[in-house]
């Protein structure tokens, strides 16, 4: 039996402990130190290290000096050591910082990156800003490529130069890597590639350096997004025949045929999300996996021959009057349907509902279920659900919204749609 007011929790296995811990912020975990002096034990044991410099020092990056630098990674430099010598492993590093003296802080961050693989590191996310007019960007630490354990790595700001002759990637555990507005030239982008043999998961985005991206050794590959600008990369090439999750694209240029002969080589795929890209006319698509199909103003696109009897989710979000009348002989063909889902994003909603009226005078389809989720501006809410009660009236209607307070607002206008409708 305890007493009353007895502190249960103090006497539960550290383990579990610091489990609990990771749901709390790095705010909160700060706090628990000055409970006593077990979770002040707890707390420089966690093994989730967060390093975030705006919340240290409570200041934006703008406003900080070379004081301030030194200030930060003293104390980071004092909480790694303090950490290493209890010998807990690592799980998880996080670096939020931005550098005035990008040279002269180099040595530490090599430094604090050994130290994390030393100790097992299993995950890293390393976000650096560079604060100096000169044309220096932070070089990532080789000693990364050597952290067998490390299963995540999120890379931002940062330059990514190939190893030395001395240095081999040996990132084997690697399963998800995630690399934004880096410096990596198309060697040794390949090379991440080719010698990653784990790799499930690749997000690039706003990176520069490269000439052409070409993904073709990562044998394991379930899901790739790449985020780029147009014209940025000549020559995009993925032949990875295991990909079957997720293939998302953004701001990728298709000439011709070059689409359809490009998505034929994912046979497994189940996700494809292509936003502001530059493809054919008419891109075909045909495949009995996929499951979400979704293109977001995708530059010259008018037409979409697809032949896939397991989709699940479609989306095309270039809303004007002939995508109105193109979804109304879509849903035509099927006579019946009982549960239809519309998920539509766009910038501006344009069409003229009498013009609709007029080119397409048959009555709405009847449905069972309509399932609507829209990402438009509010002030076009009500001209998408006229176009929307034009092609299909439904006896159950589902709306979903990314902001709360547009909730009131959407159910005046479908309150108003349904009552001129009937």
């Amino acid at each position: 039996m305890y007493a009353k007011g007895m502190d249960r929790i103090t006497e539960l296995p550290t383990f579990i402990i610091h489990h609990i811990m990771s749901y709390l912020s790095a705010k909160e975990i700060a706090r628990t130190s000055i409970l006593s002096k077990r979770w002040y034990l707890f707390c420089i044991s966690f093994p989730i290290l967060e390093f975030d410099q705006c919340y240290f020092l409570g200041k934006a990056i703008t406003l900080m000096d070379i004081s301030d630098e030194k200030k930060f990674m003293a104390f980071v430099e004092a909480s790694l050591f303090r950490f290493c010598k209890l010998r807990f492993r690592m799980q998880e590093l996080r670096l939020f910082q931005s550098f005035l003296d990008v040279k002269g802080s180099a040595p530490l961050l090599d430094k604090w990156i050994g130290l994390a693989v030393d100790n097992g590191i299993k995950d890293l996310v390393l976000m650096v800003h560079n604060m100096t007019q000169e044309d220096t960007v932070c070089i990532l630490p080789q000693t990364i490529f050597s952290a067998k354990s490390m299963a995540t790595l999120s890379l931002f700001g940062c330059r990514m130069e190939q190893p030395s002759d001395t240095t081999t990637i040996r990132l084997d555990s690697l399963k998800k890597l995630t690399l934004e507005n880096v410096y990596i030239n198309d060697q040794m982008f390949q090379k991440l590639t080719n010698e990653c043999p784990s790799l499930e998961d690749f997000e690039i985005s706003a990176c520069w350096g490269l000439k052409n991206l070409c993904v073709s050794k990562a044998h394991k590959l379930k899901k790739l997004a790449i985020y780029t600008f147009y014209k940025d990369i000549g020559i995009v090439e993925i032949v990875v025949p295991s990909l079957q999750q997720q293939l998302m694209l953004t701001s990728v240029w298709f000439m011709d045929e070059e689409f359809d002969r490009f998505i034929s080589k994912f046979p497994l795929l189940e996700d494809l999300l292509l936003r502001f890209c530059r493809l054919p006319e008419k891109v075909k698509i045909s495949s009995n996996q996929l499951k979400n199909l979704h293109f977001n103003s995708c530059e010259n696109l008018k037409a979409i021959d697809t032949d896939t009897p397991n989709l699940l989710s479609f989306t095309f979000s270039n809303l004007d009057m002939h995508w109105y009348l193109r979804l109304k002989k879509f849903l035509g063909v099927a006579k019946q349907i009982e549960n239809l889902k519309l998920s539509l994003e766009t910038c501006e909603v344009s069409f003229n509902l009498d013009e609709l009226s007029g080119c397409s005078p048959s009555l709405p389809l009847q449905v069972g279920t309509l399932e609507l989720y829209a990402n438009v501006p509010l002030s076009d809410y009500e001209t998408l659900l006229d176009g929307v009660f034009q092609i299909c009236y439904p006896r159950t209607l589902r709306v979903s919204t990314m902001f709360e307070e547009d909730k009131k607002l959407i159910e005046v206008y479908i309150s108003a749609c349904i009552i001129y409708v009937s």
